[in-house]
């Protein structure tokens, strides 16, 4: 899968392994190439739930490799996919905050929880969940790209949105719980719609699946002579009350309605899958999962990159590993899509 040596990545290994001890700088020879002046890079870390449970060492080595690299790649936000951790403990979201810590004076981070973030055990049976306790609104607050949270009293970080510019353009993004409250839906779509003059994107935790489908609960699908539901009707949370939607469901009552929609981002699933849609007003959305928690020591520390090119026509696509220093040779992780032509002043 991946072109590097065994003694090499070995040695690499080790390295992060002493992350902690001595920091991961120099080399990085096959890491994607900045972009052209001009052009930006969004950094995405996909689901980190093992690293936080067996490895923080890989963690803090994809936060160290984006604090050294957000001048150099022009990262302006991070986005976190979310199961951020796997049981929701404070052991695990500890972990989460030392890694981000690398970061937290060089770039701000959206943060989308998952449902192994909530409930017992990370058990995603209840919306109970550490995230606000280790990453309080007063972390966000700091950075001028903050927007605002959805839960206000008590204030809860689960969903958040923010606001930056770069590559020419005006951009939102919006940072969304676990099968998100119709509520939810509600406030979103109200954000993306006080801002038409910002391509939207959004980040959550369960949308895609790498067949290339959005999870939908009036979906089948059958596996190995089994039929099963393409939804997440398995999670308690998805009877509860205050309403629960799955990727098909935020499709039609959130992204596919507005035209300043540009990309949704999710984890969940491994590894990866994508897919591009006319929302209502006629506009391609992108639509893509990133998830190597099934890979070898939870992931690899993979990183996956955005880059938006200078002349505003493109955005590349591409997975790469920090502890590694590898590009990831699986299918759909190196790609690029178009971008909306650049607004004209």
């Amino acid at each position: 899968m991946l072109s590097t040596s065994p003694r090499l990545w070995a040695a690499r290994y080790f390295l992060a392994a002493f992350a902690f001890i001595t920091p991961l700088s120099s080399g990085w020879a096959e890491a994607p190439v900045p972009p052209a002046k001009g052009g930006f890079t969004l950094a995405v870390l996909p689901d980190t739930q093992m690293y936080a449970w067996k490895d923080p060492s890989l963690y803090r080595a994809q936060t160290q490799w984006v604090a050294e690299h957000v001048e150099t790649h022009a990262i302006p936000m991070v986005l976190h996919l979310g199961d951020v951790t796997q049981h929701n403990t404070d052991e695990q979201w500890k972990a989460a905050r030392v890694a981000h810590d690398l970061m937290k004076d060089r770039v701000p981070c959206a943060i989308a929880p998952g449902n192994h973030d909530l409930g017992p055990e990370g058990t995603g049976s209840t919306r109970d969940t550490l995230m606000s306790s280790f990453f309080p609104l007063a972390d966000f607050q700091r950075w001028g790209s903050f927007g605002g949270v959805y839960d206000k009293e008590p204030e809860r970080t689960e969903n958040n949105w923010h606001r930056f510019e770069a590559g020419g353009r005006k951009w939102l993004v919006l940072a969304l719980e676990f099968g998100p409250r119709d509520d939810v839906l509600r406030w979103a779509g109200e954000i993306v719609q006080a801002h038409p003059d910002h391509l939207a994107i959004l980040v959550t935790h369960a949308y895609l699946r790498p067949d290339d489908t959005r999870f939908n609960r009036g979906a089948k699908i059958e596996k190995n002579g089994k039929v099963s539901n393409k939804g997440l009707d398995n999670y308690a949370l998805s009877k509860a009350k205050w309403g629960f939607n799955d990727g098909e469901d935020v499709w039609q009552k959130l992204v596919s309605q507005h035209a300043n929609f540009f990309l949704v981002i999710s984890g969940h699933v491994c590894v990866t899958g994508r897919r591009t849609d006319a929302g209502k007003h006629g506009n391609s959305v992108h639509q893509m999962v990133v998830d190597y928690q099934n890979q070898d020591r939870g992931g690899n520390g993979f990183l996956r990159l955005l880059q938006f090119a200078a002349d505003g026509k493109s955005l590349h696509v591409v997975d790469y590993s920090p502890v590694l220093d590898a590009v990831s040779e699986l299918p759909n992780t190196n790609y690029t899509l178009n971008l909306p032509p650049l607004p004209t002043k």
